[in-house]
């Protein structure tokens, strides 16, 4: 029904209030309120559209219904404005939606899309909100109230699926690097490599989520850098390189960018740094140790089983049952002599043992080649190059344990494989494995960590390939701006 109805209601409301004081003055007056809030909105069942599996075990949409009443709706008294502050997943359809609205005594309308009049509302009808609504309560009174903005919000991204945008135009400076490690710094991601006999290092400003043409780093850079070894510690970049001294520690400012020798100590391997105690992790003399400041102490109960010649990654956090606990995991590939050495190699330090053992894997990770690992979104997750049937960069593998068990990421988390479009040769694809091979396996990677300051940037992880061209990807609901 047309609100143009409503001016006829307001004068029975009127004639009626005539009547009652024409009779006895002992006759109860009646007074109609003027309030035009409305207290509560919430939604019904909505249809939506998801992706299910045929007899075939093909991908097959289909639409199903939604249970949309544990949605929150925020209501704006002051301006107005009703929102719900937690979208609606991704395929749901708003163009036919059942409301269920409280408000204040009287008559509540809106203005359906495309129409210059009002409508009475009722709890049945099904109203488009692909365009905000807007919505007023007429009080039995006569006032008019102001109007409503209502808007619903639906993700327009699979929140937990991961995004990736390839940036091709950026070759490093110094030509293809091999033997790659990143490490992220100062909103900037560093990459160690080599080019030949030459070593190189090489940032890119990723500041604004998007990255900056590579600069070499050329400021007193020795010679014959241990690419492997470069780890971010205490808010620097450290790293060894054969020099007068047999693999001396270096600091790289990351402010400055300027590169210092540390102390006299040489060193064999770093396997990693620890934040929480000030700790870096590193081996001499075929043992491991902790480097603090020089003099370096040795292990009580010294472990010897690190490999050389591997990049190690590692993470440190702290333990669910001490917070003054620390626990940091350390993982290499296996160069492996036999048979046998199918697995990755994982290590773990209690700092409260003060001392490293290697991680008996329930649910091991392949020995993939060039293996990565990443601590992201408050799980480690590990990638890399082929293993036996393994094709190369076709899945992560998550573990929740701390390197105990991990499983291969079977949905959302993954990498693209595309192929190209024949039918939009101009669209941008991304293959993975393709660009794996095409760069001879050389790669890198780092992660940004979320930034507090109440944006939606940060949280990506960096993929550098051989020739200094960047892959970036982020989970979709890390990149969601916050709204509360």
């Amino acid at each position: 029904m047309k609100i143009k109805f409503l001016p006829l209601i307001a004068v029975l409301f009127a004639a009626t209030s005539i009547m009652t004081s024409c009779l006895d003055n002992d006759v109860e007056q009646i007074t109609y309120t003027s309030e035009t809030s409305i207290t509560g909105f919430s939604l019904g069942t909505l249809n939506i559209n998801r992706i299910g599996k045929d007899k075939n075990g093909l991908d097959s949409p289909y639409v199903d219904t939604l249970d949309c009443s544990n949605y929150p709706f925020t209501i704006d008294q002051i301006n107005r404005i009703i929102t719900n502050k937690d979208s609606l997943p991704v395929g749901t359809y708003i163009d036919k939606v059942i409301t269920n609205i409280t408000y204040d005594a009287g008559v509540l309308a809106y203005k359906p899309k495309g129409s210059d009049h009002d409508t009475i509302w009722t709890s049945t009808d099904s109203i488009d909100f692909t365009e905000p609504v807007e919505f007023k309560v007429y009080a039995y009174s006569g006032v008019e109230g102001k109007p409503y903005k209502v808007t619903i919000n639906v993700h327009q991204q699979e929140p937990d699926t991961i995004s990736w945008k390839k940036f091709d135009n950026n070759p490093f400076s110094d030509g293809n690097l091999s033997e790659q490690k990143a490490v992220y710094a100062n909103e900037k991601v560093y990459v160690f490599g080599k080019n030949g006999d030459d070593t190189h290092i090489e940032y890119s400003n990723v500041a604004n989520d998007n990255p900056s043409p590579w600069v070499p780093v050329t400021d007193n850079i020795p010679s014959n850098i241990d690419t492997y070894s470069a780890t971010a510690w205490a808010g620097n970049i450290y790293f060894l390189a054969r020099g007068t001294n047999d693999k001396q520690l270096y600091k790289l400012n990351v402010t400055t960018d300027k590169i210092e020798p540390v102390g006299t100590e040489t060193f064999e391997m770093l396997i990693g740094g620890n934040d929480i105690k000030s700790e870096l992790y590193v081996v001499k003399d075929g043992v491991s140790g902790i480097y603090k400041e020089s003099p370096w102490t040795k292990d009580t109960d010294p472990f010897t089983q690190f490999k050389a010649g591997q990049p190690f990654f590692s993470n440190t956090t702290t333990t669910s049952y001490n917070s003054n606990i620390t626990s940091t995991i350390a993982l290499c590939n296996n160069p492996g002599t036999t048979a046998n050495d199918t697995t990755a190699l994982v290590f773990n330090r209690i700092s409260s043992d003060n001392k490293w053992e290697e991680r008996m894997q329930n649910l091991p990770l392949p020995n993939l080649e060039n293996v990565t690992m990443i601590y992201y979104d408050g799980k480690l997750y590990a990638f890399g190059g082929g293993y036996k049937e393994i094709k190369p960069f076709s899945q992560f593998y998550c573990s929740t344990d701390n390197g105990l068990c991990w499983r291969p990421v079977t949905e959302c988390m993954a990498f693209p494989a595309e192929v190209p479009d024949t039918e939009n040769p101009n669209r941008e694809y991304i293959n993975f494995p393709d660009l794996y091979d095409t760069h001879q396996g050389n790669y890198s990677c780092a992660v940004t960590p979320k930034l507090e300051n109440g944006t939606s940037r940060g949280n990506f992880i960096w993929i550098v390939w051989e020739d200094g061209s960047i892959c970036r990807g982020r989970i979709n609901r890390l990149g969601f701006t916050p709204k509360w």
